[in-house]
């Protein structure tokens, strides 16, 4: 029988179906989960970058804080049962660390985690951890990628390495190669060239929700509650390093009150929690602290990039060089492949990417958002403003000279790239036809004003996934996947999905999420949640209504005829499935998008502010287009944050505080205008389902800097642009 039509549910602005419960409170978080019987734990941090804690300062700390109010017991390397160390050929464990928690007396980095104090109250786990005075054999440490000192590679333990390395791809699982080059040396005199040197700070991902955990033994039988955004993952390598069959662990992950990489893989805390929950008999709650999350759940490292371009009279580039050194801990692996997107998105013959890494002793860095678009776009879309005032021309033309309609680094067509009508979109909305081309020519109010652009582009990523759905006696369907609600709408959009397909009313339809016991999906991250998850949803969807096709012998079913249902019938709608990615080979797929912004800026005092933003986007199809709108301001607003604000606060040393750490607020918003680029492709199978959640990061700084230089004529290449810069008398850095 043929399915009859339904009303759409896609592609309307529906309100978040949790919205309510978030904005009256009734929300819960992994914090909030209530546990009878649980005790509460916290964490002590090494106080130095490098050496080993003496044995007599551990044994007498670990006695105090014992002999405290109210303490059941302390964890120590003395103590601690052993830990399997992460696989090593299991590439989803990565970044990871290698070296399991409280191995041993060694420290390679602040606030390396050498105790858990576990109490009966917060309070007193707090103060007992606060009576731990550890003395240390210091070794040298090397605390910057760019220092002469190097570590001296004599440990012994192959979870610790030293020295610098240079990685060939990102991840196993992407190919997105780190060291690549093509095309031959230019040879000829080139009339133009842009060669200079950029960096960019280390920053914090700083959710709102502290990371937590919360575990509870029965008998062999492991339950994890965790702010995570990859509960599959979290159990699976619970499971590992515990020793445990994976049948014997479950993972809960309520609400995850924002992530944007902090939160993706298994750290060191939630083992800890889990060990101390089996060594106390009690379940057991460990959160963070905001100064522990800065060296406990990973950052975007510091990068040093250097970019040249080659090109002849018009602009058109004939070289690209682009060649990044970052850095990673001397425990964990880590780089930020600030270089991959100069391989592909601009016209280049000749190309030299490479990604240098040093490991020192630093916590291990990890995902951030749009991690290496955000530091190389930066890079490379600033290097494109610097062509374009040597040639003479304006920065949009010469990013539509050197556009490409194929990926170079594969050959294949792009499916649907449509940047070239993200650029006229955006262009013409903001005004940048009337941009005089001489800097310090706009003034308003007394005030500099400069308009500056940049490219954006992300990866389109799709991964396995499982759905199940079923079918309740009271003519609601619920679809479920372990897959997270991070704020980026995924339950509000699957549920959207759900009905569109199903013929349903949303009323009728629900989405659960956040249990490892629902089938399989990926991490939630990379921006490939919505095509992921959306794959499994849309093939669930469609199975159960052809079965109630068959079934009933309706396309149109309602609340109350699946009420009437029989009990065998509804088993029968009660099922999963499993879908495995379906990108289109033939053709290269990515997300492409264009900023517009202005700045003003008052050099009395060293202010800078974004106050106008024009933005398009073509990222397939938009189920939602309010939250979509939301995601993409929210990412485009982190830009504005790692342009002007933030930075690492504090001595990698000591980590004691050296300042805030600044964010941008509603304050700091300027007024946006972003819109879609909505269309198929024309001669490939249209796009698939996309994520949006990093693309509106990628290549904001850019635009906030080449906006900057045409308000004052300051070319700053280095991240954060600070009051210092922006001041009278004082210069650039650089």
């Amino acid at each position: 029988m043929t399915l009859g039509p339904v009303a759409s549910c896609v592609g309307v602005p529906v309100n978040r179906v949790e919205g309510e419960a978030k904005v009256t409170g009734a929300a819960r978080y992994t914090a909030d989960t209530e546990v009878p019987g649980a005790v509460h734990a916290v964490l002590v941090g090494a106080e130095v970058a490098r050496g080993e804690i003496t044995a007599e300062s551990m044994a007498e700390a670990a006695a105090r804080a014992q002999a405290a109010p109210g303490v059941l017991h302390v964890l120590t390397p003395m103590n601690c049962p052993r830990l399997i160390p992460p696989p090593t050929d299991f590439s989803e464990t990565w970044p990871v660390e290698r070296r399991p928690p409280l191995s041993d007396l060694s420290v390679h980095h602040v606030g390396q985690h050498v105790a858990v104090v576990i109490a009966d109250t917060s309070e007193n786990a707090t103060y007992a951890a606060s009576e731990f005075a550890l003395a240390y054999r210091r070794a040298e440490a090397v605390l910057d990628a760019r220092a002469e000192t190097e570590l001296d590679g004599g440990d012994d333990d192959t979870a610790v390495r030293s020295g610098s390395y240079w990685p060939d791809h990102w991840v196993e699982v992407v190919d997105e190669k780190l060291q690549d080059h093509r095309g031959a040396a230019v040879e000829h005199a080139v009339p133009v060239r842009v060669s200079a040197h950029y960096a960019t700070a280390a920053t914090a991902p700083y959710p709102l929700e502290l990371c937590a955990t919360i575990a509870r033994w029965d008998g062999d039988r492991l339950t994890v509650y965790d702010s995570t955004r990859w509960i599959s993952g979290e159990k699976r390598l619970l499971a590992h390093c515990l020793g445990l069959p994976g049948s014997s662990v479950r993972v809960i992950s309520p609400l995850v009150g924002g992530a944007f990489g902090s939160k993706v893989f298994l750290w060191a805390h939630v083992l800890l929690c889990a060990v101390a929950a089996r060594e106390v008999h009690r379940p057991v709650k460990l959160v963070l602290t905001r100064k522990q999350m800065f060296a406990a759940t990973g950052y975007r490292p510091r990068t040093e990039q250097d970019v040249t371009l080659l090109a002849d009279a018009a602009g058109l580039i004939s070289s690209t060089a682009h060649h990044t050194v970052t850095e990673t801990s001397v425990v964990g692996d880590f780089c930020e492949p600030a270089g991959v997107s100069s391989r592909f998105l601009y016209h280049s013959p000749r190309l030299e990417v490479s990604h240098r890494v040093e490991r020192i002793n630093v916590a291990t860095p990890s995902f951030m958002r749009a991690p290496g678009e955000s530091s190389g776009l930066f890079a490379l879309e600033v290097a494109m403003d610097e062509l374009a005032e040597k040639v003479g021309i304006d920065p949009l033309e010469l990013r539509i000279r050197n556009h490409v309609d194929i990926d170079q680094t594969s050959g294949r067509p792009w499916s649907d790239k449509h940047l070239l009508d993200c650029y006229r979109s955006a262009a013409d909305r903001f005004g940048w036809a009337h941009r005089p081309a001489g800097t310090g020519s706009l003034r308003r109010n007394g005030l500099q004003v400069g308009w500056g652009m940049a490219t954006a582009t992300f990866p389109a990523r799709q991964m396995a996934a499982g759905c199940q759905v079923s079918t309740g006696a009271d003519g609601c369907v619920r679809f479920a996947s372990a897959t997270h609600e991070i704020g980026n709408g995924v339950r509000t959009v699957m549920t959207q999905l759900a009905a569109d397909i199903t013929g349903l009313p949303l009323s009728a339809v629900a989405f659960d999420s956040g249990d490892s016991s629902f089938p399989e999906t990926s991490r939630s991250g990379a921006s490939q949640t919505t095509a992921t998850v959306g794959a499994a949803v849309t093939e669930a969807a469609t199975q159960w209504r052809h079965r109630l096709t068959e079934l009933a012998g309706s396309a149109a079913p309602t609340v109350q005829s699946l009420a009437a249902l029989t009990p065998e019938q509804r088993a029968a709608l009660t099922f999963s499935v499993t879908t495995s990615p379906t990108i289109d080979k033939r053709t290269a797929i990515r997300s492409f998008g264009a900023h517009f912004c202005e700045v003003e800026v008052d050099e009395q005092i060293g202010r800078a502010a974004v106050t106008r933003w024009a933005a398009a986007f073509a990222c397939g199809p938009v189920l939602n287009p309010k939250l979509a709108r939301s995601q993409l301001m929210g990412g485009i607003t982190f830009g504005v944050g790692m342009a002007l604000l933030e930075r690492m606060p504090y001595d990698r040393a000591s980590l004691k505080q050296g300042g805030e750490y600044y964010l941008p607020t509603h304050a700091d918003r300027p007024d946006f205008d972003v819109e879609f680029i909505d269309e198929p492709g024309d001669d490939f199978p249209g796009p698939t389902l996309r994520g949006i959640g990093e693309i509106g990061i990628a290549g904001a700084a850019a635009a906030i800097a080449n906006a900057v230089h045409h308000a004052t004529g300051k070319r700053l290449r280095d991240l954060p642009i600070t009051v210092a810069d922006l001041m009278v008398p004082f210069g650039p850095r650089r």
